[in-house]
């Protein structure tokens, strides 16, 4: 048994010097508003309390014209800054609050732009400014220096032509030139069996209901991370063998070896409740994972009660996320990252365990619950 294993969160008395629960939650709801572009939408926010190092947890949903989207923040242990914003699967700190994509004069680039589309470069800091060029991804340019305009962050850029043009764009497209993610690990596959004069949509989250994010043809070839059931269908999420590595979600079914043989797909992901034994207020399990493979842990627990989970592993290719009953995503984390906190909500808690790796991993995961 993990010797920490009925540790409790305490809440910390730095919270009398942090900013109000109310104005972190209404800056993580503007962030998300601004990630998905619509200032508009309606969010449900909810403030999580203090995690084991003092870093505040906030998570949130927001629901868009046909569908929803989990998110959450993390402010430092006083709560003044945002130092993570989590949204469709990853981390997305080129959105915090006065991120600057890197220091006044450096060369960024521009990414993260839908196949086809450009980036507007207006006169000014906000699109009621007339609109004076057009960038594409890829696109090198000087950061300038950056502000928030009603929510946004913009960046003045200079152009690296001979004339330096210059112009101000939304600067969540901008990002360190170089700073693309190191390559995954995982088999690299092709898409097959899409229809002729059709493309597979590439999604945001494992299901239709999450937002097309990209399109692929036949024979693309793409790299595999991990494979999760969702209904009746096998989802895959896959990294674009591009400078940029975009990811994204795709239907298994059209995915093959690059011999053209079916790839083989790991088995359907397993579903584990968790018991403790009687008298006792934790466990650990013993567990291995194939490659491209997932297993959920099921434990029922209470509002109010504290709740600790690790993920002891030498694999770096194995992740955890922790979702409340009602399907939010409340942590996540790899080996280096363990759980303490307060639960908010009654019912049936989910961990999942992802091997995005192309080996099969061993690895232990403890749980305590007072």
């Amino acid at each position: 048994m993990f010797p920490v294993v009925a540790a409790v969160l305490a809440v910390s008395s730095v919270m009398a010097n942090a900013q109000s629960r109310d104005l972190m939650v209404n800056e993580c709801s503007a962030v998300a508003q601004n990630y998905f572009r619509d200032f508009n939408a309606r969010t449900d926010m909810r403030y999580n309390g203090q995690r084991v190092d003092g870093s505040h947890a906030i998570n949130g949903r927001i629901f868009l014209e046909t569908d929803f989207e989990d998110f959450a923040c993390s402010y430092e242990r006083e709560g003044r800054s945002m130092v993570e914003f989590f949204a469709e699967g990853q981390v997305r700190n080129s959105f915090l609050p006065g991120y600057g994509p890197a220091g006044e004069g450096s060369v960024v680039q521009v990414t993260s732009l839908r196949d086809g589309d450009t980036l507007n470069m207006r006169s000014g800091p906000g699109t009621s400014n007339r609109i004076i060029g057009a960038l594409s991804n890829g696109t090198s340019v000087r950061n300038l220096g950056c502000q928030m305009q009603s929510n946004t962050r913009w960046c003045e850029i200079e152009m690296m032509t001979d004339m330096r043009e210059r112009g101000w764009v939304a600067g969540r497209y901008l990002t360190i030139a170089g700073s693309a993610p190191p390559p995954a690990s995982g088999p690299i596959v092709r898409v097959t069996g899409v229809a002729a004069n059709d493309v597979l949509n590439v999604r945001a989250g494992p299901g239709t209901r999450h937002r097309v994010v990209g399109a692929l043809s036949n024979g693309s070839q793409v790299r595999r991370l991990g494979c999760q059931s969702q209904g009746q269908a096998r989802w895959c999420q896959i990294e674009m063998m591009t400078d940029m590595r975009e990811r994204g979600w795709v239907n298994a079914r059209f995915l093959t070896g690059q011999s053209g043989q079916a790839t083989q797909l790991p088995s359907m992901s397993r579903v584990e409740r968790v018991r403790f034994a009687s008298g006792t207020t934790g466990t650990e399990i013993r567990d291995q994972l194939g490659p491209g493979s997932s297993v959920t842990y099921i434990l029922g627990a209470q509002n109010g009660q504290n709740l600790y989970f690790r993920l002891a592993a030498q694999s770096g290719s194995l992740s955890w996320r922790l979702f409340n009953p009602d399907g939010s995503l409340l942590d996540r984390g790899g080996p280096s990252k363990e759980y303490r906190g307060q639960l908010w909500q009654s019912g049936e808690h989910s961990i999942e365990v992802m091997n995005s790796g192309g080996r099969q991993a061993s690895f232990n995961v403890i749980f305590g619950i007072r």
